[in-house]
């Protein structure tokens, strides 16, 4: 093996990008997909700093974050969920995965496609009314189409009209129909495209 391999498979990744859902979904799908894996967690809180953009001047603002922090199968691999409001109105969610290792991509891949079939919507997907209210200029939508693209996800995949994610959100979205409790249940979600795998 030689010393850049090595140099490659030792350094931490981090890969973070913008979510179309709320952040309370994000992370209530980030755990039951990690409870459907097997994998162990810990539930953290935190915060975070950033800015928030003013006509003038940036202005400092703090973020609660929904820190899962894995203790196997990828120890103290990261998933963080946080909300933030960049511009003057109009919350945006994110999702970090952090201190993950390039042979762990494919484990972290898996979990991000159960999270996907557990989302009311694509999270790359951005209705119009989001965009329009925390501003169609910022560069999130596009940030969030190539970050999904780096795992291997199709981003120009829209949210079918009639999705219904696995687990408790689709068991929301059921009730919220007006639907039995066994219906929709088997959303699979998308797949990443053969060979690709995710970036920092």
């Amino acid at each position: 093996m030689t010393m850049a391999k090595v140099r490659i498979e030792a350094e931490r990744l981090s890969w973070e990008t913008p979510m179309s859902n709320a952040v309370t979904d994000v992370a209530v799908a980030l755990r039951e997909s990690m409870e459907e894996l097997g994998w162990s967690f810990e539930r953290e809180r935190s915060e975070r700093i950033y800015s928030q953009f003013a006509i003038i001047m940036p202005m400092p603002r703090l973020a609660y974050v929904f820190r899962f922090r894995v203790t196997d199968p990828l120890p103290d691999v990261c998933f963080d969920a946080l909300e933030m409001r960049l511009t003057h109105r109009g919350d945006i969610s994110y999702l970090a995965v952090k201190d993950h290792h390039h042979p762990e991509l494919p484990q972290v891949q898996a979990l991000l496609r159960e999270l996907v079939s557990r989302l009311p919507r694509r999270p790359w997907d951005f209705p119009l009314g989001q965009r329009l209210e925390a501003g169609l200029a910022i560069p999130e939508w596009s940030t969030s189409r190539k970050r999904w693209g780096e795992m291997g996800f199709d981003p120009s995949e829209r949210t079918p009209a009639d999705w219904t994610p696995k687990g408790s959100l689709g068991a929301r979205m059921r009730m919220e129909r007006g639907e039995q409790a066994g219906e929709g249940d088997d959303g699979d979600g998308p797949s990443p495209r053969a060979g690709d795998e995710g970036g920092r």
